[in-house]
This record gives C-alpha cells, sequence and structure tokens, in this order.
C-alpha cells in the first residue's frame, strides 16, 4: 500500500491525477486506516479544483491522525479558498497548535 501511495506522489508530481488518484484509491482499499493515503488523495483533489472532496480526505486523515498538523493547515487552505473562513480560522489554529507554521 505504501508504494502505491509513493508512487501515486510521482504521479501527483508529473501532473498525471488520475492515475496517482488510482494509486492512493488502491492503497486505501489495501489499508482504509493509512491516513496517508487520505492526506495525499485530497492534495490531488485540491490540485483538480475539487475542494469539497479534498475536504472530505483531509477530515478523514484527521480523524485516523489527529495530531496531523499539515491536514489542518491544508484543509485550513481549502477551506479558506471556498471563502468559509471561520472554519480556516479553526483549521489554522490548530495546525499552529501541532507545531505547524
Amino acid at each position: 500500500m505504501r508504494f502505491r501511495r509513493c508512487r501515486g506522489l510521482a504521479y501527483n508530481d508529473l501532473g498525471q491525477y488520475d492515475r496517482a488518484i488510482q494509486d492512493y484509491d488502491e492503497a486505501i482499499r489495501l489499508d482504509p486506516q493509512y491516513a496517508n493515503a487520505y492526506f495525499s488523495r485530497a492534495y490531488t483533489y485540491y490540485e483538480l479544483d475539487q475542494p469539497e472532496r479534498a475536504i472530505e480526505d483531509y477530515s478523514e486523515a484527521i480523524r485516523l491522525n489527529p495530531q496531523d498538523g499539515d491536514a489542518y493547515s491544508n484543509r485550513g487552505i481549502t477551506y479558506e479558498n471556498l471563502g468559509q473562513q471561520e472554519q480556516a480560522d479553526r483549521d489554522f489554529a490548530k495546525a499552529k497548535e501541532l507545531g505547524v507554521e
């Protein structure tokens, strides 16, 4: 499963977002508790201008790993881009509490 995520990251870097999502989907299918796969898929959805799906995956990554400050920060950015400043501010505060600047 980690191989799938790593390959997904490579596809993401190449702009091959559909292939990246396929690998993240497979990593999640193999281990539904793999928070990093949700985080990575969320980032890809964000890049594809699918913020609602990104928020869903960031939220799942946070549920699985509540100490992941980067997931809070990225979800905050996504909320901010949607004009949902109150939710964004809460996530930014939590990210800062967890050591993300």
